[in-house]
């Protein structure tokens, strides 16, 4: 992956992009001073002084470029200066880039911590009502056993049946509670992960940066 990295090639990189939107909005530029100039370069091409420094020009410009090292010089300017603007819109830099990460995963892991305190509230909360409606389960069977005992028949399905939907609403509320256990584990462990990640890489961004002051 490292070394696949490195051969990338600039057109591929972000400084890359941007110096094609560049080149394209030069050529865009140049194309529409040049209609604009047309008239009067047609005119200045009538002169016979004008078209030979025109010309001149234009050869000094051409043997220019088929110098190598001062072609070599204008594409690492070029190159310089898109990293430059691209820098302004997109950080390039692999060392703001792993700090950016760290700050993000910061956030997430601030925010995880906050969901799970707050589904572990959640959970007491469930705990609580499952056990206050196993309590008036108990309550509706004695009062329902006690009331069979007078014949008070009307007294003993009312407080059967409420034991019977009570009972219901608790298997519901268990097997919730079930799973929220199962969501609480997963968090935990993915809140304990990404907190060993974290310091893993701000670890490795401080000896990056501790080895490029020392280069530098």
């Amino acid at each position: 992956m490292a070394k696949a990295s490195r051969s990338k090639s600039f057109w591929k990189k972000p400084e890359g992009k941007t110096g094609l939107i560049v080149l394209l909005l030069l050529l865009l530029g140049g194309g529409i001073a040049l209609s604009a100039l047309l008239p009067f370069l047609i005119q200045l091409t009538t002169s016979v002084l004008y078209l030979a420094i025109g010309g001149a020009l234009i050869l000094a410009v051409l043997y220019a470029l088929a110098d190598r090292r001062l072609r070599g010089l204008i594409w690492y300017g070029f190159k310089s200066s898109m990293r430059w603007l691209t820098g302004l819109f997109v950080k390039v830099d692999p060392m703001a880039i792993l700090n950016a990460y760290v700050d993000d995963l910061e956030q997430k892991i601030s925010l995880m911590k906050r969901q799970i305190a707050k589904l572990r509230g959640q959970m007491h909360v469930l705990n609580e009502a499952i056990y206050k409606n196993k309590q008036q389960i108990r309550e509706s069977l004695e009062i329902a056993s006690k009331a069979k005992e007078t014949n008070d028949r009307s007294a003993m399905i009312l407080r059967s049946r409420k034991a019977g939907r009570l009972k219901e609403s608790n298997l519901r509320l268990e097997d919730l509670y079930k799973k929220m256990e199962v969501m609480y584990r997963v968090l935990t462990r993915m809140f304990e992960n990404s907190s060993i990640l974290k310091e893993d890489i701000k670890d490795q961004v401080k000896v990056k940066e501790q080895e490029r002051r020392a280069i530098h």
